[in-house]
């Protein structure tokens, strides 16, 4: 995800909703995913869905490993860009 990210290949658009509003209000990504991914679950609720432990579980756990791979990735992207 955060090497699709950093390619400016396409992103997913869950993941974008993340990324843009990270970018506008200045915050990081980590934090700012976690709301996002906690706002996505809570709307499935009202609609009827079902939340579980794993959602929850992957809502806290997916924005704080993106936001430590983002950096590292990007710095992977520029030197593959470099060498082409």
């Amino acid at each position: 995800m955060t090497i699709v990210i950093k390619s400016e290949a396409g992103t997913c658009p869950n993941d974008l909703v993340a990324v843009v509003l990270s970018d506008k209000i200045r915050k990081k990504f980590a934090p700012v995913r976690v709301g996002v991914d906690l706002l996505f679950a809570l709307s499935g609720f009202l609609l009827g869905g079902t939340v579980g432990i794993g959602t929850l579980i992957c809502a806290f756990v997916v924005g704080p490993v993106a936001g430590y791979f983002l950096p590292l990735n990007e710095r992977l992207i520029k030197n593959m860009i470099k060498r082409l």
